[in-house]
């Protein structure tokens, strides 16, 4: 008798009312998904999908607004790679050495070298370097180069890179 007693305590127990609510908290079940036909994906809550927005939600609209993360200050020739410009065009002016300097009737010419081990002759008015540097002058120790750029404030002006010719190991 006691058998049929605790038998009939555990199926009160399991069993769930006529309202559809689990007597144990931790019998919770998940309603049954319906099948989808073959070949579609179902339209639920999938992660990155784009929703249209709720009435009464903000949209932000972008169009005729200028982007605040965009640079103010751009340079023209920034991100452009020319390579049709000559050697000594597209090196900077700190990676030139200079090796050499002649002096004779026709002025100072001086010769300078590339990282690749490439030696190039430049005069007065040579062009140097990807900022549109040209030589000024040389003296006999030294080559000056002016760059013209616009600062920030939109005034231009000329920057100034000397060049020293060292002398050799020894020598006084």
């Amino acid at each position: 008798m006691m058998m049929v007693v605790a038998l009939a305590i555990v199926r009160a127990i399991s069993a769930q009312p006529a309202s559809g609510q689990p007597t144990s908290p931790l019998s919770v079940s998940s309603p049954p998904s319906l099948p989808t036909p073959e070949g579609q994906v179902p339209t639920g809550n999938i992660l990155g999908a784009s929703q249209p927005p709720m009435p009464g939600e903000y949209s932000y609209n972008p169009s005729g607004r200028r982007d605040p993360f965009a640079i103010v200050l751009r340079d023209p020739k920034m991100g452009e790679e020319n390579l049709s410009l000559p050697p000594l065009q597209q090196l900077s002016l700190t990676e030139l050495n200079l090796i050499g300097i002649v002096w004779g009737g026709f002025g100072y010419s001086a010769m300078v070298q590339a990282p690749d081990g490439k030696g190039y002759t430049v005069r007065q008015g040579t062009r140097v370097g990807p900022n549109g540097g040209a030589v000024s002058s040389i003296t006999e120790n030294a080559i000056v180069v002016q760059e013209r750029f616009t600062d920030v404030y939109g005034n231009k002006q000329v920057r100034e890179y000397v060049k020293l010719l060292h002398a050799k190991e020894g020598a006084e």
